[in-house]
């Protein structure tokens, strides 16, 4: 006779019932932007283990004036794993047992709507060094994504469809935008859109300052993708039309750190993105950019949809991080219209 586990069981009376319900009756997630919750048994934790952990986490966001943590993580020993945690957003177990096979396991809305719960099964302790030295990059990856996703379902739910509207019909692009953004500069083939706010910290209210723009040139050929032609077409559209105080004006700032950029592919297209500073020619002010570049054959044109964060007194990975989201919001027409014909 063949036993079918209560696990096993109640996944297929979930399948049974759907899925997407099981999901609307789960709580909301908790914790903060950037945050993982690292459970483990606690030999991991009063052992050489526990640096391997960390140096494995310890990856800092490329792009930033100083060192910031990709992801932030909290550390609880197994046994403190209750209900109060159970709700995280991004949680990242070890578990150990023998008689397991080695693996990693990604699962989605476990205890939570939007949540991400990655499992790292081990048969014994000495295998953690080399699952972290090959899948940790992997995974800070996806918790990163699912950080992305959730904030664009921010977006969607908070913000204004007549300004998602607007950049819609300026760039043919659907964006889904963040909520109080306002449109600084529209141009043909260009469009800047901004966000200034004050927060409170030592007592007096410090500037912050979001901005993303969206532009587009005809696309001729692979050459367009290189990094001379992306860096001087951004070097020249910011020069052209994002000002700042006292006849200043964006450039790309290399002379503490380079620009990177990577080649992914993107809704099914080819892109590329870029992480660097940004400073003001003229003016004592600079900060982290992002930058997301594709083509889109349904029209011919590559499109640039780059963003910038400036708050000196505070960390800007939140900020960059919220400007990547809106970015990787942008969906081609023509990637539109494939979906819609689903």
């Amino acid at each position: 006779m063949r036993f079918i586990s209560i696990s096993s069981l109640c996944a297929l009376l979930l399948v049974g019932c759907g899925e997407a319900s099981r999901r609307d009756m789960l709580p909301r997630n908790s914790g903060n932007q950037g945050e993982v919750i690292v459970v483990a048994p606690s030999q991991v934790w009063t052992t050489s283990y526990r640096d391997a952990v960390g140096q494995a986490m310890n990856v800092i966001m490329y792009g930033l004036p100083q060192g910031e943590l990709l992801l932030k993580r909290v550390e609880l020993k197994e046994e403190g794993f209750n209900d109060m945690f159970h709700t995280h957003r991004n949680i990242l177990k070890i578990e150990v047992h023998p008689k397991q096979e080695t693996s990693v396991q990604v699962r989605h809305d476990v205890y939570a709507r939007q949540q991400l719960f990655i499992v790292i099964n081990l048969q014994n302790l000495e295998e953690l060094p080399g699952v972290l030295d090959s899948r940790m990059n992997q995974i800070l990856n996806l918790f990163h994504e699912a950080e992305i996703e959730r904030l664009i379902g921010r977006n969607k739910d908070f913000g204004k469809q007549d300004l998602n509207d607007k950049v819609q019909e300026a760039t043919g692009l659907e964006v889904i935008m963040q909520d109080k953004f306002q449109v600084a500069v529209e141009k043909d083939h260009f469009l800047w859109l901004r966000l200034d706010q004050t927060k409170p910290l030592g007592g007096y209210q410090h500037t912050i300052s979001q901005g993303l723009m969206i532009y587009s040139r005809p696309y001729t050929d692979t050459a367009d993708f290189s990094d001379t032609s992306l860096f001087a077409w951004k070097s020249r559209i910011n020069k052209l039309y994002v000002s700042g105080p006292k006849n200043s004006y964006m450039s790309i700032s290399d002379r503490f750190l380079q620009p990177k950029s990577n080649l992914i592919t993107y809704q099914g297209l080819t892109a590329k993105e870029i992480r660097g500073l940004w400073r003001m020619e003229g003016y004592f002010m600079g900060g982290p950019f992002y930058s997301l570049v594709f083509y889109n054959p349904a029209n011919g044109l590559q499109y640039m949809v780059e963003g910038y964060a400036y708050a000196p007194q505070f960390d800007k990975a939140p900020l960059i991080r919220e400007i990547e989201a809106i970015a990787k919001s942008a969906t081609p027409m023509s990637v539109q219209e494939t979906n819609a014909g689903k």
